[in-house]
């Protein structure tokens, strides 16, 4: 494994292990955060503390896109404590011309400890040119884990030029 790799995975497991450390412990085993960026940037946060039985969340969050939006982009991360665990995350777009464009993924596990496993995807789209640009879109995460596990997920989400 060469160095980057080393780096993205110690970087998103920090990231996704704090986000996880710090999430409060209520009454709630799933829940949802957004971080809105730069404008056309936002972040999605889905975290699952499952109890005897398994439980996911579904969180999603519109955002603006800069003027003349073509392309949409979602990178995924996640930390788990179980290998069995399932992240998908989205980034949809309504263009002008009614239609939508869509990148979306669901992780794969590029690390694995002994108690903790990291999963990654990455996606893109563009819409054609004569379908117009796009205002607004829509940026999701889906976490999902097994009896017993701990799921912190993270959508980051992008459209542009």
């Amino acid at each position: 494994m060469d160095y980057a790799i080393r780096a993205k995975l110690f970087a998103a497991a920090v990231a996704l292990g704090l986000g996880l450390l710090a999430a409060p412990q209520a009454d709630a085993a799933s829940q949802c955060k957004t971080l809105k960026l730069l404008p056309g940037v936002v972040q999605v946060y889905a975290t699952v503390d499952a109890g005897a039985v398994g439980d996911s969340a579904f969180c999603t969050a519109d955002f603006a896109c800069p003027t003349g939006s073509n392309k949409v982009e979602v990178f995924g991360t996640a930390l788990a404590t179980s290998r069995d665990a399932v992240i998908a995350v989205d980034n949809t777009a309504n263009l002008s011309s009614g239609e939508q464009v869509s990148a979306n993924c669901i992780t794969t596990v590029v690390g694995n400890g002994k108690r903790i496993s990291v999963s990654t995807c990455n996606a893109k789209a563009v819409a054609p040119v004569n379908k117009g640009t796009a205002d607004t879109s829509a940026c999701s995460a889906y976490a999902e884990g097994p009896a017993g596990s701990r799921v912190a997920a993270n959508a980051t989400c992008f459209c542009g030029t």
